[in-house]
């Protein structure tokens, strides 16, 4: 019994250790600037792409999940986004990223957390004209306003309520600061 005892912890010592091994190379950027910048770049160029050279805007976390956001510019005036996952040594991982020319340069995205799902929109708001956006989801099961009067460049969350069926797609509504419809971008 003591042999088969021994083989058994080792065999659980040696798939831990293996787990371990396998975690700290998923979860190897630094939470530092330069790194996450270097590390979106090469993660923008993999094959086959063209060469991409976006700069790091911003780098925020989504409430108290594990999910960070970067917002980033390409040479092209393009925004795009990626998500970091942080793991559980500190560093993270980029899960995602997206970019290109949205409506106003603004585009959105639904990600799931490990908190529920959430709306990301980002972009820009070109001498401040945009005051809010109203965000709906075609299902109808729910809008959200995203406050944006003081951002040039903006990336910003809401929390979906977990009952909703359908999250994504959604139409985007841009209004200035006298609640005027400045324009509707339709989901088609």
């Amino acid at each position: 019994m003591g042999k088969k005892f021994l083989v058994f912890i080792s065999v659980i010592v040696l798939a831990v250790i293996g787990f371990s091994i396998y975690y700290m190379n998923e979860y190897t950027i630094e939470d530092d600037e330069a790194v996450i910048q270097s590390n979106l770049e090469t993660w923008l160029n993999r094959p086959p792409s063209e060469e991409l050279n976006p700069e790091v805007l911003q780098v925020k976390q989504i409430e108290d999940t594990t999910s960070h956001l970067i917002l980033f510019q390409l040479d092209n005036g393009d925004y795009g986004y990626a998500r970091l996952l942080k793991g559980l040594n500190g560093n993270f991982k980029i899960e995602s990223a997206g970019y290109g020319a949205g409506f106003h340069n603004s585009s959105y995205q639904v990600i799931d957390t490990n908190k529920g799902e959430y709306l990301i929109l980002y972009g820009e708001n070109p001498d401040l004209k945009i005051d809010h956006i109203i965000a709906t989801a075609l299902s109808g099961e729910y809008d959200v306003t995203f406050d944006i009067s003081d951002d040039q460049k903006f990336l910003q969350s809401a929390k979906i309520p977990p009952e909703v069926e359908s999250a994504f797609p959604v139409d985007l509504t841009f209004y200035d600061e006298a609640d005027n419809l400045i324009e509707e971008f339709l989901y088609q």
